[in-house]
């Protein structure tokens, strides 16, 4: 009988599976599909191999997929998981999909050649299908979605209250006497955008408010450029209004811009308050909610880890609780 050494990169190509894959099956971790498990142990057993040894430890990686690596709002969130990683032995990769079904599958056709541990995914509109793949996959490597939802049964999630975040600061603006708040959206098919919104109307209708829909709801899409056109146009409009309640941090540094260009002072002319908190708001003494994003990055690691170690065998669903940061934005009228 032949006794040939394999390393368990051989085992991995000639099984087309990862060789974390194949490392689960030699611990015993019963995860893996029993015919992928079956396909490795025949590789194995087959001619007399026998496993050689490797002096190189295998890298625990968790696969981070976020869609635009650009976005401020992501940096405390990938800081989260990188450092609680970092904590338990694990590296990260970090990948950005940019709204494109091909890039996402060729990643994901990619790093399945290099074995990973774990899923952590940001996604964003119309990116359910792309994951597919990725949550049913034949070595039932674990996902793990944060911030926004998905239409997708059984999944892992971790994310903040965006309904009571967004009530709790017009509740905030309503309790300095703002009556006219303009809300500035996000796109309307995020789910953290649509519990904003859904939030902001509570506060609102609590409070005996109406809100004029067409003439106090403006769309900029999170984005810097589109909230800075948008308030150039509230200002010339002559619109009666004392506060902006805006959907992000992003976008409220769009509207600032537009406001010192029109000599219009936050907070002596009108209120403004943001969302997500974001590392640069504090500079420009932006009163904000908090997203508790760190806590949404450590939480994912942890989760990952959990389910890697098969502590957790039901589906994961945390929801971290916002908090506002209170600054020099808002004044009472």
């Amino acid at each position: 009988m032949n006794d040939k050494k394999i390393t368990l990169s051989y085992i991995a190509k000639k099984a087309n599976v990862s060789i974390a894959t194949v490392s689960r099956v030699l611990n015993g971790n019963s995860r893996v599909d029993e015919k992928i498990q079956n396909k490795i142990k025949k590789i194995i057993n087959s001619d007399g191999y026998n496993i050689k040894k490797s002096t190189k430890k295998i890298k625990q990686i968790i696969s981070v997929i976020v869609p635009d690596i650009t976005n401020p709002f992501f940096a405390n969130i990938i800081e989260g998981i990188e450092n609680t990683a970092n904590l338990y032995g694990y590296h990260i990769i970090l990948s950005q999909f940019k709204e494109n079904k091909d890039i996402i599958n060729k990643y994901f056709k990619d790093i399945r050649n290099i074995g990973v541990s774990g899923y952590i995914i940001i996604p964003t509109i119309g990116s359910t299908e792309h994951f597919y793949d990725i949550i049913n996959n034949k070595e039932n490597i674990p996902a793990v979605f944060l911030d926004r939802k998905i239409d997708i049964e059984n999944i892992n999630y971790i994310g903040s209250d965006n309904e009571i975040g967004a009530y709790n600061a017009t509740k905030y603006l309503i309790d300095l006497g703002h009556k006219n708040i303009i809300y500035m959206a996000g796109p309307k098919d995020i789910s953290t955008e649509k519990e904003r919104f859904s939030g902001f109307i509570k506060a609102l209708n609590d409070n005996n408010i109406d809100f004029n829909y067409d003439k106090y709801y403006k769309i900029a899409n999170f984005n810097f450029d589109e909230s800075y056109e948008q308030m150039k146009n509230i200002i010339k409009s002559k619109l009666d209004y004392t506060a902006i309640f805006s959907a992000c941090d992003v976008m409220c540094f769009g509207i600032k811009k537009a406001t010192e260009e029109y000599n219009i002072s936050i907070p002596n002319d009108i209120s403004l308050i943001g969302y997500d908190n974001i590392p640069f708001s504090s500079i420009i003494g932006l009163t904000t909610v908090s997203s508790q994003t760190y806590e949404m990055g450590k939480n994912a690691v942890l989760s990952i880890l959990n389910l890697i170690n098969e502590r957790i065998t039901e589906n994961i669903n945390i929801i971290l609780q916002p908090n506002i940061i209170i600054r020099n934005s808002c004044k009472k009228i």
